[in-house]
């Protein structure tokens, strides 16, 4: 996956400072002019980042998903084939134990029955007790030999259908009634011979039975361990990865919190005065109009309106014209108090909105500061001077539940009293003059 140089290390502080210029570019050239300000554009890219972490974190989790389940499959199956082999050893182990008593039912048998002479010695269900007994045959063919133990194993078959046969004479023997004691060379087969052959075959093969359980135990439990060693590697590089995911998107929702509240504070503000705007105005009205009625005095509204404005334009262009606006902004911010409000509605109208006045007097003193003030020479950066003037209309609140909106319609009839006036001067609602 390809980035932009700017994408592959995201700058949570750069990229709220480029966006702050990029919104504050596309305002300021919302000029003093009737022509409406371009919206501000802003490249998507720099949310990259919250794509890129999302994606990130996608992959990171599909990989350690994929490994674990690839892991307890692989587990699974080889825990499933130490079982298997396990338990077939144990069988072979069993069946080779009831092989070597049968054999030595077979062998005390025979000694009993020469010490006693007693056919009962020789009973069959004394010997083997199951539907069918151990035979070496079924042994080979569970065990499986090849190599070496199949060789060793390969006499059982004969050693033991000789003795089988020399029991079943002996037996037969016993039963006709035949006092006779068996001949020596009858009962060496079993005693020396057959016998201990068949002992030595299968004591070995049962010790290697034993030592091949013993290497299968010990690796399943290697696998066992590796498997968990395997497991916590994963879980550690998930655990990284999950504080880098976590750090990361730290960053970018306080870089997104940020940029919202740039964005809004950006959305109350006009981008070239500094000052608040109309938005700020609707959305505060309630809390200003409260805060008047809980100190019981009267709110002010000026309208403002700078007179000449347009021949500055026209004269020295639209540069100069943001200057003289930022100028007369500011005069007017230096003759209110802190808790007072002023407002660029847009192009070279103004509100002031003085919070708590004690009387009409109060307010239109401010009226004539700011006409005094806004009438003196604006200095301008090409050299000379502009002159502009300011008529302003009072409106006083509230009586009878008004709204900011009667109270700004009030002021506009006010100061268009104003400008017909003479201009330069203010006007009160439902007053004749100042």
């Amino acid at each position: 996956m390809t980035a932009t140089p700017m994408a592959k290390r995201f700058n949570p502080r750069l990229f709220v400072q480029q966006f702050k210029q990029t919104l504050m570019a596309g305002a300021a050239r919302a000029t003093n002019a009737d022509t409406p300000p371009a919206p501000a554009t802003v490249d998507g890219s720099v949310f990259a980042g919250f794509r890129r972490v999302l994606r990130m974190g996608t992959l990171i989790f599909a990989f350690i998903i994929t490994l674990l389940f690839a892991m307890i499959f692989y587990q699974h199956q080889r825990s499933e084939e130490a079982v298997r082999s396990v338990d077939h050893t144990r069988q072979v182990i069993a069946y080779i134990d009831s092989l070597r008593i049968y054999m030595l039912n077979l062998d005390t048998a025979v000694r009993k029955y020469a010490e006693s002479r007693n056919p009962a010695d020789l009973d069959s269900a004394l010997i083997c007790r199951q539907s069918s007994c151990p035979s070496s045959v079924q042994l080979i063919a569970l065990i499986r030999a090849d190599g070496d133990l199949a060789a060793r194993l390969a006499p059982l078959p004969a050693l033991q259908s000789a003795l089988e046969t020399g029991f079943s004479a002996l037996r037969q023997r016993a039963q006709a009634g035949s006092d006779a004691t068996p001949p020596e060379r009858e009962l060496a087969g079993f005693d020396k011979s057959a016998i201990e052959q068949i002992h030595r075959i299968l004591i070995e093969t049962g010790r290697e039975e034993l030592a091949q359980l013993e290497i299968r135990e010990t690796t399943r439990v290697h696998d066992q361990n590796v498997s968990l060693a395997l497991l916590a590697v994963a879980g550690l590089w998930m655990g990284l990865a999950l504080i880098g995911l976590y750090r990361k998107s730290t960053r970018l929702i306080g870089a997104g919190i940020e940029a919202e509240q740039t964005i809004r504070q950006l959305s109350l503000r006009d981008p070239l005065t500094g000052l608040a705007n109309r938005r700020f105005l609707h959305e505060n009205e309630r809390l200003m109009i409260a805060g008047a009625k809980r100190s019981e005095k009267q709110m002010a509204v000026l309208a403002v309106d700078l007179d000449e404005f347009k021949a500055v334009n026209d004269r020295y262009g639209h540069a100069a014209g943001d200057a003289v606006l930022q100028v007369a902004a500011e005069r007017m911010k230096q003759l209110l108090r802190e808790s007072d409000v002023i407002v660029r509605l847009g192009g070279d109208e103004f509100v002031i909105v003085l919070g708590q006045v004690d009387d009409a007097k109060a307010a239109r003193e401010v009226a004539g500061r700011v006409v005094d003030s806004l009438r003196q020479p604006i200095p301008l950066a090409t050299g000379g001077s502009a002159r502009i003037g300011a008529s302003v209309g009072i409106a006083l609140c509230c009586a009878d539940g008004e709204t900011l909106d009667e109270l700004l319609k009030k002021a506009d009839a006010a100061l268009y009293a104003a400008k017909r006036d003479g201009r330069n001067t203010y006007r009160e609602a439902a007053a004749s003059g100042a």
